[in-house]
């Protein structure tokens, strides 16, 4: 049952993804130019799923702020859900950018 760990983080990232296109007034999105990456690194935590693609630099990576998960995919894009719309606003916040729905 050497399988049973990694299918299972797999079957947790799935869910986490797909609630990121959930209703889109708890969901977002930022390009990422630079800025922006050092303000999300700065106002969360990095959750500890591996980054993938493994071996890649700018992989998919996942993080979480007060009430709202966060995911970076190639370095260039930030996915974001809020709890509420107002735990949404406090990330737009604390990243500044042109948020896609903000």
């Amino acid at each position: 049952m050497d399988w049973l760990e990694r299918l299972s983080l797999c079957f947790v990232e799935i869910v986490l993804s797909e609630s990121l296109h959930a209703d889109e007034e708890l969901c977002d999105f930022l390009d990422l130019y630079g800025d922006e990456a050092e303000a999300l690194e700065a106002n969360s935590v990095r959750l500890p799923f591996p980054e993938y693609p493994t071996g890649d630099e700018d992989g998919t990576r996942w993080f979480l702020a007060r009430d709202v998960l966060l995911r970076v995919d190639g370095g260039a894009a930030l996915l974001a859900r809020g709890r509420t719309a107002d735990d949404l606003d406090r990330v737009r916040d604390l990243i500044p950018g042109d948020w896609l729905n903000g």
